[in-house]
């Protein structure tokens, strides 16, 4: 059966849709759309809808994948078409490309994510000390945020080694920072445990409102990148 793998962002109200949520306005989406669904099989059948990373709520995203698998072959145009024409406003579909039947799971595939960060200052911050801020946090060997466990207890975790890259600027009272972090099914490091840890090095970075989140990219394995 063909399979394809769609593109989308989502952003505006959309970044509110959880990702139990989204899959069903997918699924939703594309019975409105006609499109010719596969199913699972057993007693509870679903659509063959596989998603690359779940979204934290309230982050918005330029691009995200799920793959689809179709029982009949339709152009990827075709595809982008009806499922755009579906789709509540806030998810738009970018590319759409034929994947290889039997591929991994892209879950399995990602290894790491790209996002950017803006936020308004509490003080005077300058590029410079910014520049030096980050270049001690990265510095460090180990970065300890605690976690809590599905039994509810809490539990110190290293974040440091799924911190792969971040730099910053500042534009008068607001703050940009772009960061490359680990994720995917073999581990998750979350942008606010990040900027917590940040803190502890820049206490005049965070004024109250936070931060607005927006993941740029995701990269996957084997170097399979998609910015």
């Amino acid at each position: 059966m063909p399979s394809y793998r769609i593109q989308y962002s989502k952003k505006g109200p959309a970044r509110y849709v959880a990702h139990l949520d989204l899959m069903r306005v997918f699924e939703r989406a594309a019975r409105r759309a006609g499109l010719p669904l596969a199913f699972t099989s057993g007693f509870n059948p679903h659509p063959k809808f596989s998603f690359a990373a779940p979204l934290a709520v309230g982050v918005d995203s330029e691009a995200e994948y799920v793959d689809l698998e179709l029982s009949d072959v339709l152009l990827p145009s075709e595809v982008a078409k009806r499922l755009s024409a579906s789709l509540p406003a806030g998810i738009a579909i970018g590319e759409v490309h034929v994947v290889p039947e039997n591929r991994p799971a892209l879950m399995t595939m990602v290894d790491r994510a790209a996002y950017r960060v803006e936020g308004r200052l509490s003080g005077t911050l300058t590029d410079a000390e910014l520049e030096s801020a980050i270049g001690d946090f990265l510095a460090q060997p180990e970065v300890f945020v605690e976690r809590k466990t599905k039994s509810g207890q809490q539990k110190r975790y290293d974040i440091r080694p799924g911190i792969f890259a971040m730099s910053g600027t500042v534009k008068g009272d607001i703050i940009f920072l772009e960061m490359e972090l680990k994720s995917g099914s073999s581990g998750n490091i979350r942008v606010d445990e990040v900027l917590s840890a940040l803190q502890e090095k820049l206490p005049l970075l965070l004024k109250a409102g936070g931060f607005a989140v927006s993941r740029t990219g995701l990269k996957f394995i084997p170097r399979e990148s998609v910015d």
